[in-house]
């Protein structure tokens, strides 16, 4: 016995309803199939997400990751769908950073503002750890 699904013929991202002569009933290979022409023919992150979500070629954890970062919108429509893998909570706990690396995140974090608990707690870890060395006078009066 076959499952079927409504499938909208003008999806409703590209302004489809929910009459019923814009629907269909397709198989779940059948409506795999036509997001995945939707997809070739118009390129809606909407299309490939429901494509590879129907044939379980993405997991639901990265089919949530890229509707809610709106599909790649910000990545201007690129093709995100496999960047994403389920990493299970703490997973990097424990494991050290290069020298690179903690340069990069140095540099990335360079001029971004800080609220005044954050420099609180940063010139309290200072003073308890005694790394004062390095400070600026106004710095070490501020504190």
């Amino acid at each position: 016995m076959s499952i079927y699904h409504k499938h909208h013929i003008i999806p409703k991202h590209m302004g489809g309803t929910d009459d019923p002569s814009n629907l269909v009933e397709l198989t779940v290979e059948e409506h795999a199939e036509a997001h995945r022409k939707l997809f070739e023919e118009h390129g809606h992150w909407q299309d490939e997400l429901a494509w590879k979500g129907l044939l379980k070629l993405i997991t639901n954890y990265d089919a949530h990751k890229v509707a809610m970062s709106e599909g790649g919108k910000k990545n201007k429509g690129k093709n995100n769908l496999g960047q994403f893998q389920h990493r299970p909570k703490g997973w990097n706990k424990g494991r050290k950073c290069s020298d690179e690396t903690r340069n990069k995140i140095s540099k990335a974090r360079l001029g971004k503002p800080r609220s005044e608990e954050t420099k609180r707690k940063i010139s309290e870890t200072r003073k308890r750890l005694g790394l004062l060395v390095g400070m600026k006078k106004s710095e070490l009066n501020a504190s």
